[in-house]
């Protein structure tokens, strides 16, 4: 397993470095469509779109396969769910559209738990916060059920997982500050071995390793390539099993006795339904890292009679850097990865205006700069950016300075490096100053000049600058009321700019369902033998992906998925 860390690490190295995004696996192919479904509803532009038409029936089955659970997607939620139901006996096929099993992020939100006994969270104070970055209309029983039984789940997967290899450790830092509400919830999985000052080469790891207790320890078996086109029910409505059609053109039925849990990460890649369902969330990025998530598991949900909740919502990087020249086509493509552009440096729009408190959430930073002119923010910061980054104390996955020994994933969440001021020049800064995407200057009249600003805006900016350092000097932001010790002033050369645009991570909005994961029809009857989990489920971020609660996806998917399997095979 060590080796195959290494090849993980070599992989997310190369990743980072080239930009790219990868391109696994191509969008379904199917049945010619029917006639839409009774409960589809126009678009946003007033049209019919083609994603909520229901496909026919395949007319010629070529195998047909029968199995206690199917499981759709083999992810944060799809490998939880099969995993935990094998280890109950249960006979599990899961179909994954991929080439591999879905990427795994580096943290996972779950609170309470006995491999962190000294950490406690006040859930009720929890939820409030919650309920209010999403304007009050979270499904906060679904927060309830994910605080409350999370801790039982990440002692599950270290129970699982440890005998392997896998380490759990426990991310606790916070900055002092009682308006960044970042609560004790974050477990950082790593693979034989963890540095608390980084590297750490085996993070990302816990779901292959996972993949291979599923498969060679309990008799489980993934399809991949393999993408599930349409759920199968029976004449009162409950789902019996699922159509798939494998890569080679064979159409699959599987029947499930117990169930099919739906977790295929949202609908990312589907331009169609994103511009359908959430064009204002998403028509500024620049980057996308969907790639197989075409919405497959809310589509067969909703052909199945469940509602889509209200909303539209997606989480978006503040770290794509665009390189000059740069156009929004609506392709989601042509900016680079960028991890700095997390940082809350000072931001001004194309007129050299600032604009924005920038200690915001990545979603919230990120649609400030989308609604300036042009759709996109300059990132502006000077030459003493290492001091600057220590003293922000940022969490989550936009950290770039090591927090205290052991309480925090001090590795570039990239490759996986050990955080430092010269891996973050050579890593971050030099590839992107030679590309021209970052400006480097002398004076901030030539870094004025290399943003292309006229003589106005040239003018404008200089004062918002000289404006900026005054508050920083003071130690207070009467502008916009920036916490204090994420204030820096822009005086010490060499200075640095940034083109920041928008990075499409995933949707995360979807269907409605309780808190079992069963999804709902409109007059709140429940679909029998289906659930739903992860970014196919809704309930939690109906506007927005509140960003201070680090690792909560990742952590309530796990949790949903174990829930949902657990409940299909009615054990506690």
């Amino acid at each position: 397993m060590k080796d195959h860390a290494m090849n993980r690490r070599s992989f997310l190295t190369g990743f980072a470095a080239t930009g790219a995004l990868a391109a696994a696996g191509a969008a379904l192919t199917g049945c010619a469509p029917s006639t839409s479904s009774s409960d589809a509803k126009d678009g946003a532009d007033g049209q019919q779109g083609s994603w909520r038409d229901k496909p026919a029936m395949p007319e010629k089955i070529d195998e047909t396969v029968d199995v206690d659970i199917v499981v759709v997607g083999a992810g944060n939620g799809g490998l939880p769910a099969a995993t935990t139901a094998a280890q109950e006996g249960a006979k599990i096929l899961v179909f994954e559209k991929g080439g591999a099993i879905a990427a795994a992020r580096e943290a996972i939100g779950a609170l309470n738990s006995n491999l962190a006994p000294d950490h406690h969270e006040d859930v009720p104070t929890l939820l409030n916060h919650a309920n209010m970055t999403q304007s009050g209309d979270a499904n906060i029983l679904l927060y309830k059920t994910w605080a409350e039984k999370s801790g039982e789940m990440i002692e599950w997967m270290e129970e699982t997982l440890g005998p392997k290899g896998m380490l759990f450790p426990f991310e606790w830092h916070c900055p002092d500050d009682p308006h960044a509400y970042y609560p004790a919830m974050c477990y950082n999985p790593c693979l034989d071995e963890y540095n608390p000052e980084g590297p750490n080469y085996g993070a990302y790891m816990h779901l292959e390793v996972m993949a291979d207790v599923f498969q060679n320890e309990l008799g489980g078996e993934i399809r991949f390539l393999t993408p599930v086109q349409q759920l199968v029910q029976d004449d009162s409505g409950k789902v019996t099993g699922v159509i798939a059609v494998d890569n080679d053109g064979k159409v699959i039925q599987a029947n499930a006795s117990k169930g099919v849990i739906v977790c295929t990460g949202g609908y990312g890649a589907n331009d169609e339904m994103l511009q359908d369902l959430c064009p204002g969330n998403t028509n500024w990025c620049a980057l996308r890292d969907s790639n197989t998530e075409t919405g497959d598991g809310i589509r067969m949900a909703l052909w199945a009679g469940a509602e889509l909740e209200a909303g539209g919502a997606a989480m978006i990087w503040n770290r794509a850097i665009l390189p000059d020249g740069f156009e929004f086509d609506g392709s989601y493509t042509g900016g680079d990865i960028f991890l700095p552009g997390s940082q809350p440096f000072l931001h001004v729009n194309i007129n050299g205006e600032r604009f924005m408190n920038e200690d915001q959430c990545y979603p919230m930073s990120y649609a400030g700069g989308a609604n300036q002119p042009g759709h996109y923010s300059w990132i502006v910061w000077d030459g003493n950016y290492w001091e600057d980054i220590v003293r922000f104390d940022t969490c989550g996955c936009s950290r770039l300075a090591p927090a205290p020994a052991g309480t925090a994933f001090n590795a570039d969440v990239y490759d996986c490096e050990a955080i430092t001021p010269e891996h973050l020049d050579e890593f971050w800064l030099n590839p992107r100053i030679e590309n021209g995407s970052l400006k480097k200057c002398d004076t901030l009249e030539e870094l004025a000049d290399a943003m292309g600003f006229d003589a106005e805006k040239k003018a404008t900016f200089l004062a918002t600058v000289e404006r900026y350092n005054e508050l920083a000097e003071a130690g207070e932001d009467v502008d916009f009321g920036k916490p204090a010790y994420r204030l820096s002033d822009v005086s010490q050369a060499p200075f640095y700019a940034a083109r920041i645009g928008g990075e499409l991570l995933v949707t995360i909005h979807g269907v409605i369902t309780n808190a079992n994961s069963q999804p709902l029809r409109k007059d709140g009857s429940v679909i029998e033998g289906l659930y739903v989990c992860g970014n196919d489920q809704g309930g939690f971020y109906p506007h927005n992906y509140p960003s201070n609660f680090t690792g909560i996806n990742a952590g309530r998917t796990a949790t949903f998925g174990r829930i949902a399997a657990k409940h299909a095979l009615g054990v506690e």
